[in-house]
């Protein structure tokens, strides 16, 4: 019954947009682009501008005789923006009031007195751009990002759940997603990504793409789908660059800092990167609860975790060349380092139990924590135009990843002569990936897209656990584990689009991945190995009711691999009877999902039904002869979500525009397989984000944004994340320095998560809180330093694209 209901709200959408094509009335407007001498300007950019929010509506540019033409436009009006790079924009408002071709004539563009060096050349982003399969965020649009990590920034992103103490990152609630840097997939683990994610500024990137449904040239991997960061270009010829610091005081203080460099000639591009941060925090909570029945009798337990004086630092740089052999291939290379660490001393750990509400546990420990990582990556790219229409992108990279945590948990009572518990992981990743690419576009509008592609990842962990015994180190051999691990992943992909006309355009694309994974366990116990050859198609549809208007229906399937992580050896230290671990054995998950969008403008309305097979999560619940709590991913048996997403701005005067992003998720859990009794959680989420900027003149910018989201399922919990505001004022130079200003987390409520647990069949339930937050007063000064000249942008794409157009 569901799915008939939800099947006839699709067909109602889908006729009710078509009823609007058929009573549609549309106009044009056709004009000329000269210079003072009245000689044709080609390629100066028409962009036809929404009155209401400055969106865009059509774009072209002028042909070699200086002509556009602009068609399919609805009535009503419209701002005309006509630029040339070299010459003063011509601004003039449109009315289109009939269905008949308007002519502009011609326009001349005057010469800019000024040579390019001596001008600030300023474009003024939307904060949202909608589009058929993603919402783009343009970061350097709102003043709060200034001075904020990358993190920090999709902590923000609309749809977007950062957890960083249970190392996640999930886009509306359906979990995990592929997180990708300018068109490089990460293939580092979310734990060891986070610590990335922290050390690359805000500064330093130009928008961030949230894409619900990506298309077959993509990586199957990730249900939710995939965040990818761009980072600035840079453009200027000659030796330049930016530098920006920022100094703020929260509960401690906190210090962040980059400077870029770039010198550009006509083959050759160099560039490099150097990134450097500090934050303390005087504390950090963590509480953890469990309450159960066990042979006639209740037991209640709780852990209170303190962390005090945390310290977070990361320092790293990347190196850059593109070198152009001749006019159509391009050669480029990369590499790139980081090192960060989180680490404490003295940490408090207070337990207490009881039976029957008497108290029969009451103990305390101090733990100390270090845990580094260092990451390396290095890049080879060729791109060869062999035709107008058709291009080949070849790439080679190689990810390093050494990472260590370690903990000690020293017990301020002695417990059964042990007065000491050390806990030990050491992981190190190497991953090569080998990937070919071609394009080919005619003029019919079809463009075809083939590639393969090869992943080797290959790991070692090596994690134990060691009590002091009456001074004496000995080792829990239970715990120890010695894994490597081994992944390859073939894939070949293939799409086509094509514009049928002015109103349909399809996509049609497959992906074949051959995957293949194998543990080798060093004590022979543990080993297994799994294979998996799988189609995934993708399928996208759009129809165009007017120049504004467009109604999209898309349908996938995708794949969920388990997290590194989540497969090699590791043991959570924060009490004795706090018992996380990880699960060799998970299986990949497999997700399809099917997706109708109308985009109007900025506006856009989503409507998503999707289902999963063996989802990836924790499963908490007590060993109750043993008084122990323990987490452990595995496979639950599936999980059926309903999506529903708005977004639209409005303006409210010149001075005031706000955008509102709204959200309802509905999310059915079921596991039976795993439990001795079947268990099964639905829930119906809200999230509603609000931005407001304001232009307060003279260069002045101002916002405010804020997020509430209501509880979500997380595997078998039912998590609450609190509500956040932040505010921000900025002011940009003639120099084009700007200065910023901000107040992150104005109500220290950011970094407070509530879980629970509960199975009355059981007779248990599980329940915590964490609380990360802290309201942060920060100040940051960015400016541009030497030849400020512009060059002309190649017109060309690296593959892998990791640093392609840096700062």
């Amino acid at each position: 019954m569901k799915y008939a209901y939800y099947k006839s709200l699709v067909l109602t959408l889908l006729f009710s947009g078509i009823a609007q094509v058929l009573s549609a009335q549309n106009g044009s407007i056709k004009g000329t682009v000269l210079d003072e001498n009245k000689e044709a300007l080609a390629f100066a950019h028409v962009l036809l501008l929404s009155t209401l929010d400055s969106a865009l509506v059509k774009g072209a540019t002028s042909n070699d005789k200086g002509e556009f033409f602009l068609e399919d436009i609805a009535l009503g009006n419209y701002t005309l923006n006509i630029s040339l790079l070299g010459f003063e924009p011509n601004i003039r408002v449109v009315e289109i009031q009939t269905i008949k071709e308007i002519v502009i004539g011609t326009i001349q563009l005057a010469a800019q007195n000024q040579e390019l060096e001596g001008v600030a050349v300023v474009g003024k982003k939307l904060l949202y751009e909608q589009k058929s399969d993603r919402l783009i965020l343009n970061v350097g649009s709102l003043p709060t990002f200034s001075g904020n990590s990358a993190l920090q920034v999709l902590q923000k992103a609309p749809g977007v759940i950062v957890q960083e103490n249970s190392n996640s990152i999930s886009l509306n609630n359906k979990g995990a997603v592929l997180i990708m840097i300018n068109d490089r997939i990460s293939r580092v683990p979310i734990g060891a990504l986070i610590q990335q994610l922290k050390a690359m500024q805000a500064e330093n990137i130009d928008r961030i793409e949230l894409i619900h449904q990506p298309s077959a040239k993509y990586d199957a991997n990730n249900a939710a789908g995939i965040i990818h960061i761009v980072m600035k270009e840079n453009n200027l010829f000659g030796l330049n660059g930016n530098a920006s610091l920022t100094l703020g005081i929260g509960q401690r203080e906190k210090g962040n800092g980059s400077i870029d460099l770039n010198y550009r000639n006509k083959k050759l591009n160099l560039y490099g990167t150097v990134t450097g941060s500090q934050s303390k925090s005087p504390l950090w909570e963590i509480n953890h609860y469990r309450e159960y029945e066990y042979l006639g009798n209740q037991y209640y337990y709780e852990n209170k975790l303190r962390f005090t004086n945390p310290n977070n630092n990361s320092v790293g740089f990347t190196i850059g060349a593109d070198f152009e052999i001749e006019k159509n291939k391009i050669v480029g290379t990369i590499f790139g380092y980081t090192k960060s660490n989180t680490s404490g001393r003295d940490y408090t750990s207070k337990s207490i139990g009881t039976i029957n509400n008497t108290i029969n546990t009451d103990l305390n420990y101090l733990l100390n924590s270090n845990n580094p990582n260092t990451n390396t990556f290095a890049n080879l790219n060729y791109f060869w135009q062999l035709t107008p229409a058709t291009s080949l992108n070849l790439d080679v990279d190689r990810v390093s990843l050494d990472a260590v945590n370690s903990s000690q948990l020293s017990y301020l009572e002695v417990q059964d002569n042990i007065d000491a518990t050390d806990s030990n992981r050491d992981t190190s990743f190497e991953i090569y990936t080998v990937k070919g690419d071609c394009e080919w576009k005619n003029e019919k509008g079809t463009t075809i897209q083939t590639g393969l592609k090869g992943t080797f990842n290959n790991s070692n962990t090596i994690s134990s656990i060691q009590n002091r015994d009456s001074g004496v180190w000995i080792e829990d051999e239970s715990f120890g584990m010695n894994d490597d691990i081994s992944e390859i992943i073939l894939a070949a992909h293939g799409s086509v689009q094509k514009k049928w006309n002015e109103k349909w355009e399809s996509n049609l694309g497959v992906r074949l991945e051959q995957y293949n994974y194998e543990l080798d366990d060093t004590s022979g116990e543990n080993d297994f190995s799994i294979s998996y050859t799988n189609l995934f198609p993708v399928v996208r549809t759009s129809y165009t009711i007017d120049s504004t208007k467009t109604l999209t229906l898309s349908l996938n399937r995708r794949i969920e691999r388990p997290a590194f992580w989540n497969l090699a050896g590791f043991y959570l230290l924060i009490d004795p009877s706090l018992f996380v671990t990880s699960n060799t054995r998970i299986r990949p998950s497999f997700t399809n999902a099917a997706r109708l969008a109308f985009n109007q403008g900025s506006f856009l309305f989503a409507f998503e039904v999707n289902r999963t097979k063996g989802t990836i999560s924790f499963y908490n619940t007590v060993n109750k002869e043993q008084n122990l709590q323990t987490s452990i991913p595995i496979n639950f048996d599936s999980m059926d979500g309903l999506l529903l997403s708005m977004s639209f701005p409005i303006k409210i005067n010149k001075l005031w525009k706000m955008n509102w992003n709204l959200d309802g998720a509905y999310k059915n859990v079921k596991d039976v397989s795993n439990r001795p009794l079947p268990f099964e959680k639905d829930l119906f989420t809200i999230t509603a984000q609000l931005t407001n900027v304001f232009e307060l003149g003279k260069s002045w910018t101002a916002n405010i944004d804020g997020r509430y989201m209501s509880p979500f399922i997380s595997g078998d919990q039912v998590q609450v994340m609190r509500h956040f505001i932040n505010f921000g004022i900025s002011k940009k130079f003639r120099n084009e320095s700007s200065f910023t200003f901000s107040i992150q987390d104005i109500t220290a409520t950011s970094g407070i998560i509530d879980w629970e647990y509960h199975q009355p069949e059981l007779g248990i339930k599980t329940y915590g809180d964490n609380n990360f937050s802290e309201r942060i007063f920060q100040a940051t000064y960015s400016f541009p330093f030497g030849n400020r000249k512009l060059k002309e942008k190649r017109n060309r794409k690296i593959g892998s694209q990791e640093e392609r157009n840096r700062m």
